[in-house]
């Protein structure tokens, strides 16, 4: 089996190694125990963590869906100085660490891209392939906790869609601070958790959407009990809080919803988003039935929403983007 586990074993403060003790190898009789099924759906079995998402088919087949949007998107599978970061002038081999990893296709595709780099996922369950490439590896682990690896063992450490996971970000990125290098490169992408209009819009959302803003206005307050509030373009502030970085380059991205877009690339993202967004309103039920909702209202929310997503142009999400070197 290529999937592994951490124990999260103490180690030196000075040791940057890679601290393969700390790693046991998950056999095929394992992979139920990471998993549990409630309303239909199957979710992770950490009964402590806050993440409110199913990890089931569907799901993992809206993740590959938006990991494509957000490629797109971005024109690349990276933004920033990462070629710099992760040349070969220094002695040892470089090291990316890619958080809420998922199905594994950003550090799959990453891998391909730069080969002689040692690229490591992680995430709660074993979703991922059980057949990365020789110099990827995916572990479970809570990135709420500690990390296994000693202090500068990081080239790169990139976070993308990870604000479900995590509900102290400035915790998370002290931990990102002592993991990465001096020079390292952290970057973070989060799709806000919301819909507007594309910019030079007259529109009014509350007039001409209203269903769409009602279901994020709903979605966010359920999420909130769960001490996941919105923070996708709050995260630069973060980082020049902590101390620890550069000032953070910003740049914010517009994702059509549906194929109103004149661009025929973003016609095609345009189209995917739209049904990643569908996706993501049948994920949430499980949730918002947990949140105290009948069937009804949930139905009637969701009915709405995808109502409202498909029927009106123009409507965008934003895709909040910073990157940060370590001082």
């Amino acid at each position: 089996m290529t999937f592994e586990y951490t124990e999260n074993m103490p180690h030196d403060e000075d040791d940057a190694s890679d601290a393969s003790s700390d790693v046991t190898e998950l056999e095929e009789y394992d992979f139920p125990d990471h998993f549990f099924e409630r309303d239909g759906r199957l979710f992770h079995s950490h009964g402590s963590l806050p993440y409110p998402l199913p990890v089931d088919g569907p799901e993992q087949a809206r993740l590959n869906n938006l990991h494509r949007i957000l490629r797109d998107t971005v024109e690349f599978h990276y933004l920033g100085p990462v070629t710099e970061v992760l040349s070969d002038a220094r002695p040892r081999q470089k090291r990316v660490l890619d958080l809420c990893t998922g199905t594994g296709r950003w550090p799959m595709d990453m891998a391909r891209l730069f080969p002689r780099v040692k690229i490591y996922g992680l995430d709660i369950v074993p979703i991922a392939t059980r057949r990365p490439l020789r110099h990827v590896q995916f572990e479970i682990h809570d990135i709420t906790e500690r990390f296994r690896w000693g202090n500068g063992a990081m080239d790169f450490i990139h976070a993308r869609n990870i604000d479900l996971a995590v509900t102290d970000y400035p915790e998370l990125l002290r931990e990102v601070a002592r993991l990465l290098r001096p020079g390292g490169l952290f970057f973070s992408g989060e799709i806000g958790r919301s819909i507007d209009f594309a910019h030079g819009s007259s529109f009014n959302l509350a007039r001409q959407a209203p269903h769409a803003r009602s279901f994020f206005q709903v979605v966010n307050r359920s999420l909130e009990l769960r001490h996941l509030v919105p923070i996708a373009d709050r995260i630069p502030g973060f980082i020049q809080q902590s101390h620890q970085f550069t000032v953070p380059t910003i740049q914010t991205f517009h994702i059509p919803v549906g194929d109103w877009h004149h661009n025929l690339v973003m016609k095609r993202v345009g189209r995917m988003y739209l049904a990643a967004l569908k996706d993501f309103a049948e994920s949430l039920k499980p949730m918002l039935r947990e949140a105290g909702m009948t069937q009804q209202e949930i139905n009637s929310l969701v009915t709405g929403f995808i109502e409202d997503i498909e029927r009106v142009p123009g409507l965008v999400g934003v895709y909040h983007t910073a990157w940060a070197k370590k001082l």
